[in-house]
Formats: C-alpha cells, sequence, structure tokens
C-alpha cells in the first residue's frame, strides 16, 4: 500500500485495527465481483426490476462501505430506499448521478488489490 492509498482508505484502515494485509484481500475480493454486480444493478434498473435493483445495490453498497462511508456508499443508500418504494426512475437517476464516483472507487480499489 502506497502513501496515497493509506492517506484515501485511513478510515477504512482504522476500522480494520490498521490491518493493511486484510484490507488489501478484502480489496481484492471486492474488484473481482463488483463488475459483475454493477452489471446486474444496470440491467436490472434498466428493466425496472425493484427487487433485483433492492438486491444488487445492497450487495454492491455493502462491498464499498468495507472502503469508504460517505460519497458514493450514501447515494448508493438513496438508490436502495428509492427500489424499495418502488420507485426504480428515480432509482435510475440516482445511481446515473453517482457513477462517476462509484467508478473513481471502484479504481481506487482495484489499485489497492494489485499492489
Amino acid at each position: 500500500m502506497n502513501e496515497e492509498q493509506s492517506v484515501r482508505f485511513a478510515t477504512a484502515l482504522k476500522r480494520l485495527s490498521g490491518d493493511v494485509e486484510l484490507l488489501s484481500s478484502m480489496a481484492m475480493i471486492v474488484s473481482d465481483d463488483v463488475p459483475g454486480i454493477v452489471a446486474e444493478l444496470e440491467e436490472q434498473l434498466e428493466a425496472g426490476d425493484s427487487a433485483g435493483v433492492v438486491a444488487s445495490a445492497h450487495k454492491l453498497k455493502g462491498m464499498c462501505s468495507t472502503f469508504e462511508t460517505g460519497h458514493p456508499v450514501t447515494a448508493l443508500e438513496d438508490v436502495l430506499h428509492a427500489a424499495r418504494g418502488g420507485d426504480v426512475a428515480t432509482a435510475r437517476e440516482l445511481y446515473q448521478r453517482c457513477q462517476p464516483d462509484l467508478r473513481e472507487l471502484m479504481q481506487e480499489i482495484s489499485k489497492l488489490a494489485q499492489s
């Protein structure tokens, strides 16, 4: 883990009692699994499948919350709430707004997994 990653994931490391190896292992798992979950979520949003959106957004939020508790995790929580209420159109909008930040977080997690 380089210095930039130590700063970026300082809160996550604190939650893991400074266990860099554990955080790196979790990054490997998440970076492998997230692309499939994102693809599922996007398909479900397009299909209007609120139950599927809830399930996939919940998985994605859980994986991301290991590394980040702010945005985009909070935005995924909003996607979840909209989908639970059956408002897939709003869930889709909210997801589209958080996509750039989600992609950035996923890239950072992927770099951590490779380090």
